[in-house]
């Protein structure tokens, strides 16, 4: 059978794909029959020759009509079905389908669940519940394409597909709005939202009205207690997570640990449903789960009963209650740029061609370098993520998303979930990498650095902060030094990212607020600082890059902007070199709390840290025209930094000297030293202070005026 293939690109439009191998791809009449065999004409207007296939531009005679059966009949009598494709993306398709209430999914009740499912190309779509026996129901095509069905009975965790039929074949689908699944996805599940939404959630969280005082620590769920030295019973589980009264001999470990730090916000990397790990079996692989399965649905390998769609929803809500309860509000990680395989996802066998962007060529798009890219701008790809994040939001209660790959999504989609989200969480924390990734949109669209002007509450990873401290990574780049790591002529650079890349001339301007700036020098994704610097630092003791962490640490969180840490962090954690281990295993991603004996003064001296900027407003300035007026900077003997900082009532100054020399200065009027380079402070006021190497030190005196 030749591969003839017939696309519905337009109302009007088909185009026709004729391989070589069939007549040379010469064809010399086409017409199409509706699903009533009524036939419709249409001519060639345009035809182009390719290398393997002839391609021909076909005018309709007559408007098509979304949803009903269409089928091509060419010249040497093949009959194929017509495939609704960039039909998709045309306005008026969007006038005619888009669809704005909240409704579409599973809703649940005792006598009666109401299913709902935006299908606007599918020529029908059949409910099939997975009873003691399957049963299926045929769904009615309401207004805007949305099939619906009202089953007159309980069906509270009762597993359930959509049989879609569309372009000439039917397909079995999850939903797309599905709040939970069994294990793998295999199934949606219908889900009483009350057994979750009634886990009391009520703590009274530390008042939170300023980004920049918040202090993220990125972690992820399997990590957290995956390794023996835990002492985590339930590990690699949601439920290890927020597991109590663990140790390490007498060393706090798991979320004990966490809490310890005083951090404001934890980060968790994916916990929404992925594709590469076994659910059932887990230890059969590892991955961080940025593999995109479904938007709203939980991952289930961290659930102790992943078949159990209530079980990993129950979990994750009491991991978020746990750490409400202890004071840290939660974060989630979400990979909404790309899905893991394009062609096999609830998006596309729902409406195939819809969700997904494409470039020159007909071609997907591809600047996540996933092989896909989400088209943001699709007014249902917008309802799809508001409905979603709305929905992860109000069943769990967390308190803000970090977007993987940002700068694929588009400004306008960012700005519409940043005001959408705000309606329920009015401090809720949205940010993202906004790195310039070469997807298919406009230099403007993106929602990149460049174009943080246009988004006023979204803050995006500063990659200028990491590459000017510690240096660049990746291959021969790993040498690469920054200012911390040795290269002192960077102490320019490192005068711009302390002030959160807000102050132009002769510094450079990046942010217009420090609340754009996630000031981090090791992600998940990076190598870790100490691994880092076994190759840029080759040859320093153990105790000196020890120094040296621990100035990186003070310095990412005394910087204005907001202070990001990865796990492990504060113990020098090493993932043995592997930047990207993504999945490289629990052994080199997993937390050992074993490395807290060895480096309990690390970890002794993160503590300080936090809490001297949570001690100190002039840390945390919250707008461009308070740095400016408040911020100064000093570089001396050709690489020594001093960052002075006041608010009202005091003014600090922060000694930097990443050298290998000690240095002393004297000044003309008197400092307390209220953080020297163990974290402690000094009785007395001092005229001269001693800058050890690979430390920094921390002047206070009252301030006179501002």
């Amino acid at each position: 059978m030749p591969s003839i293939k017939a696309y519905i690109d337009d109302f009007n439009l088909v185009l026709v794909s004729i391989p070589r191998n069939f007549f040379g791809g010469e064809s010399f009449g086409f017409y199409i029959l509706d699903e009533e065999d009524k036939l419709i004409t249409c001519e060639v207007r345009d035809r182009r020759d390719f290398e393997q296939r002839v391609v021909y531009t076909l005018s309709v005679g007559t408007t098509l009509e979304v949803g009903k059966r269409y089928y091509l009949r060419e010249f040497h009598g093949q009959y194929v079905p017509l495939i609704y494709r960039f039909i998709t993306h045309k306005q008026k398709f969007n006038d005619l389908f888009t669809y704005y209430k909240e409704d579409l999914g599973s809703f649940y009740h005792k006598e009666y669940t109401d299913f709902a499912l935006w299908a606007p190309t599918a020529n029908s779509v059949i409910l099939k519940l997975y009873l003691e026996h399957s049963e299926c129901y045929e769904m009615k095509r309401e207004d805007k394409g949305v099939y619906r069905i009202r089953i007159n009975k309980d069906l509270e965790d009762v597993k359930y597909t959509y049989l879609v039929e569309r372009n000439g074949e039917v397909v079995e689908t999850i939903d797309p709005y599905g709040l939970s699944s069994d294990a793998n996805g295999r199934h949606s599940a219908v889900i009483d939202t009350t057994k979750i939404t009634s886990i009391c959630d009520n703590a009274k969280l530390p008042p939170f009205d300023n980004v920049c005082d918040a202090i993220i620590y990125e972690c992820n769920v399997r990590d957290i207690s995956s390794i023996k030295t835990s002492g985590i019973k339930n590990a690699s589980k949601y439920v290890g997570a927020y597991e109590k009264n663990t140790k390490y001999r007498d060393y706090p470990t798991g979320m004990d640990h966490i809490t310890s730090l005083g951090i404001t916000h934890i980060q968790l990397q994916p916990v929404l449903d992925y594709a590469t790990v076994d659910e059932i079996y887990p230890k059969t692989n590892y991955n961080w789960g940025y593999d995109s399965a479904q938007f709203i649905a939980l991952e289930g390998s961290y659930s102790l009963n992943p078949k159990d769609p209530y079980s990993r929803m129950i979990e994750f809500k009491k991991l978020v209650k746990e750490y409400h309860d202890a004071g840290i509000r939660v974060n989630l990680d979400v990979v909404y740029n790309h899905m893991y395989d394009s062609s096999n996802n609830p998006l596309e066998n729902v409406v195939p061609y819809y969700y997904f962007r494409y470039g020159e060529w007909d071609l997907l798009s591809n600047g996540s370098y996933c092989g896909n890219d989400i088209e943001s701008r699709q007014p249902m790809v917008k309802h799809l993520f508001i409905v979603a994040l709305k929905t992860l939001l109000n069943l769990y209660n967390v308190d803000g998303y970090r977007f993987d790959l940002m700068g694929i999504l588009d400004v306008d989609t960012m700005n519409i979930i940043d005001k959408e989200l705000r309606k329920l969480k009015s401090n809720i924390m949205i940010y993202g990498e906004g790195w310039d990734l070469p997807t298919a949109l406009g230099p403007e669209e993106k929602a990149r650095i460049f174009n943080q002007y246009q988004m006023d509450n979204i803050a995006h990873f500063n990659d200028t902060f990491r590459d000017e401290l510690r240096g660049v990574d990746g291959g021969y780049l790993s040498s690469n030094k920054g200012y911390l790591t040795g290269d002192l002529s960077k102490a320019f650079s490192a005068c711009s990212v302390l002030s959160a890349n807000t102050l132009s001339d002769p510094y450079y301007l990046r942010f217009d607020s420090p609340t754009k700036s996630i000031n981090a020098l090791e992600t998940h994704d990076n190598l870790t600082c100490w691994d880092k610097m076994h190759n840029c630092c080759y040859g320093e003791s153990n105790a000196l890059r020890m120094q040296r962490q621990k100035m990186m640490i003070a310095f990412t969180l005394f910087a204005q902007g907001i202070p990001f840490i990865h796990a492990g962090m504060e113990f020098c954690a090493t993932k043995n070199n592997i930047k990207d281990s993504y999945n490289a295993g629990d052994d080199v991603n997993g937390m050992h709390f074993e490395r807290i004996e060895k480096y309990e003064d690390v970890l002794n001296y993160t503590k300080k840290c936090i809490a001297f900027r949570k001690e100190h407003p002039s840390l945390r300035l919250r707008t461009k025209k308070l740095i400016e007026e408040r911020v100064r900077f000093e570089i001396k003997d050709e690489g020594i930094l001093f960052y002075e900082t006041r608010d009202e009532n005091e003014i600090l100054k922060i000694m930097v000297n990443p050298s290998l020399e000690h240095h002393q200065y004297e000044f003309n009027d008197e400092w307390e030293l209220v953080f020297d380079s163990t974290g402690h402070s000094l009785q007395g006021y001092f005229t001269v202070i001693q800058l050890p190497l690979c430390s920094i030190v921390i002047l206070k005196k009252k301030a006179v005026y501002l």
